[in-house]
């Protein structure tokens, strides 16, 4: 709505009190989650209280003095807007002559409000770019969708907060970073629904309009603080409710594991346990019934994640590479290490998958003393009725990462810089996301098709899933088998004629069809990073001068280094269009006199660039 400067903006006058004060009650009446209630049984004491925490609160939203103004957008949308009378803040909006529907923006949603008042989205992080540049929001950028019951039940046309969490997806501290209208049909619901329906065809199209966003014009228009990080709490009106989205698993068949599951009692509250899991103290023990119990979740969590395909397996792997990572993490790390099968009720694993093997779950062959599980029943109600849950590997790895991210937050400098033997550079990742062919093989690797992953995680990915699919060649373990989601990812068709596959060959495919952006300093870029380059070319004649391109890239403006190296070189340099290169970009190349290579890196270096992102090019031979 305000990607480009407002067309029009009429003077900010004072709004009268009686004026103020009946926009404050048009306000309260919007979002009724703002006033303080009280019960119906309250002393007249409490009602004084409360009506004195409602004008408090009245004169924060909108303040005494504010001021209003009328606008219009570079898209000819009127409205008003009203500014604070300290330091110019545009708190609310409304679009529309005579419109009474006034909407907060970001400095209103940054005020120390005890209770938000818009239903709140969590994005993904980093905001996609096309967001900050004026698109509409599409669901796929909506974090917790598999988890309906921390969604909001939004009608169709209801305002909505947006939230990041800077310091990563997972966390639970986030800050706003824009309003929007949804527009999708049915609201929130709708648009849940119909993306679960069609989750293997195209997007459906624009979930939600952008009234602001951070950054934008109507950010520009204020003091610019940083809006405040807070704790995200569950919807108060969930699209699903929390104990229809865990589910629970019952059946006749299965009524020893199943009653297990029913009278689980750990320790620890879980972040968001199911009805059936009730917490107790942390200072009693486990007793083998709940160890068993949680052997059994740990089971089932693994057996609800992996393909048939991985079968047959030995009973002792399925247990330490499969059970064991599957834990619930919601067990306190003191008592992790007891939940294990010497103290369970079971006392050995044998005995376990004797018993799994009676109820269906699993179907065992026994050899020699050695158990394999040759299959598992996908069909079987305990795995159909599974409700997912964090586990201890993911936990792990959740806090390895945060921990990652903490250390290097601890060596950033000043924005976008990190602090290196060498001084302070820019810090720049290659990132990339799903795309093409290969968006089901990542999404069986468990990877969302807009979320955006660091370089270093795509062979991660791709080794963990042809070890847990059981994919490496027996003959050659440089070559892997392909799977049907593997050989569409490659382009190669399997069981014609091509059914195998280098592992660095399929790395390179995978790493060719992915879509690539790059970080740098903190701001995303779409497409690969071009490095600096830095030549020797002869003009006029016999005259040498080197010619610098590549410098838009890296945030650095062309005509202050200009600047700056007719200083460090003492000669001249001018600016040109870059050669080759489309009008439209306006791209510019710098040529300073004389040859400067040294000076020119050294300059770069100082302003944080990588010296790996600096490419000297050779001249050509004529």
């Amino acid at each position: 709505m305000f990607k480009k400067p407002l067309a029009h903006q009429s003077n900010a006058t004072p709004i009268r009190s009686s004026a103020r004060r009946g926009l404050v009650a048009d306000i309260f009446a919007a979002y009724p989650t703002l006033p303080p209630v009280v019960s119906e049984n309250a002393t007249p004491e409490e009602v004084g209280e409360r009506d004195k925490a409602e004008r408090e609160l009245g004169r924060l939203i909108l303040p005494e003095g504010i001021r209003s103004c009328n606008f219009e957008t570079s898209g000819g949308v009127e409205g008003n807007l009203y500014l604070s009378p300290d330091n110019g803040d545009p708190l609310w909006m409304s679009f529309g002559r005579g419109s009474k529907q006034l909407i907060p923006t970001l400095y209103s949603l940054s005020l120390p409000i005890p209770i938000p008042p818009l239903p709140i989205l969590k994005l993904h992080h980093p905001l996609p770019p096309p967001l900050l540049a004026g698109a509409p929001l599409f669901i796929g950028a909506v974090r917790d969708l598999p988890r309906p019951h921390l969604l909001p039940d939004v009608p169709e046309g209801g305002i909505v907060a947006f939230v990041i969490a800077p310091k990563g997806d997972e966390d639970d501290m986030v800050q706003y970073a824009g309003v929007g209208r949804l527009v999708a049909p049915g609201g929130m619901k709708g648009a849940w629904e119909r993306r679960g329906r069609a989750r293997e065809g195209d997007e459906e199209g624009k979930f939600c309009d952008v009234l602001c966003i951070i950054n934008d014009h109507l950010w520009e228009m204020g003091s610019k603080k940083p809006t405040p990080l807070f704790q995200l709490q569950p919807p108060s009106h969930p699209l699903v409710p929390l104990t229809a989205a865990t589910g629970s698993s019952s059946s006749s068949s299965t009524s020893a594991l199943a009653s297990q599951m029913e009278t689980a009692t750990i320790s620890s509250t879980p972040p968001s346990p199911p009805a059936t899991q009730t917490p107790v103290s942390s200072t009693e023990p486990l007793t083998p019934a709940e160890v068993s119990t949680l052997l059994n979740l740990a089971l089932l969590q693994s057996l609800s994640t992996s393909p048939p395909s991985s079968f047959p397996i030995p009973a002792s792997t399925l247990y330490s590479a499969h059970v064991l990572p599957n834990r619930p993490a919601y067990i306190p790390k003191e008592q992790r290490e007891d939940v294990v099968i010497g103290k369970s009720e079971w006392k050995k694993l044998a005995k376990w998958m004797k018993e799994l093997g009676k109820d269906g779950v699993l179907k065992i062959k026994e050899s020699k003393g050695e158990v394999t599980v040759t299959s598992f029943d996908q069909a079987h109600p305990s795995i159909q009725g599974h409700a997912p849950f964090l586990t201890i590997a993911k936990d792990d790895a959740k806090s390895a990462s945060k921990a990652a991210r903490e250390t290097a937050a601890a060596e950033m400098g000043e924005a976008g810089m990190v602090s290196t033997p060498k001084g302070k550079q820019l810090l720049i990742e290659e990132l990339w996301k799903p795309a093409g062919s290969g968006l089901a093989f990542w999404e069986a690797c468990g990877i969302e098709k807009t979320s955006l992953n660091s370089a270093q995680s795509l062979k991660v990915l791709v080794d963990d899933y042809i070890a847990k699919n059981r994919l490496p060649d027996p003959t050659n373990q440089r070559f892997v088998r392909l799977d049907g989601l593997l050989a569409k990812a490659v382009n190669a068709e399997s069981g014609n004629g091509q059914d195998r596959m280098a592992k660095e060959e399929v790395v390179k495919r995978l790493k060719a069809g992915v879509a690539w952006s790059v970080s740098i300093g903190g701001q995303v870029k779409k497409g690969a990073l071009q490095p600096i380059v830095m030549g020797i070319k002869i003009r006029q004649g016999r005259k040498t001068v080197t010619v610098v391109s590549g410098l838009e890239a890296f945030g650095i403006d062309v005509d202050d280094f200009a600047e700056e190296l007719r200083k460090l070189c003492a000669g001249s340099a001018s600016i040109s269009p870059l050669s080759g290169a489309s009008p439209k970009l306006n791209l510019k190349e710098v040529a300073v006199q004389g040859p400067q290579i040294k000076i020119i890196t050294a300059a770069l270096m100082e302003k944080g660039v990588p010296k790996r992102w600096i490419k000297e090019e050779e001249a050509k031979k004529k």
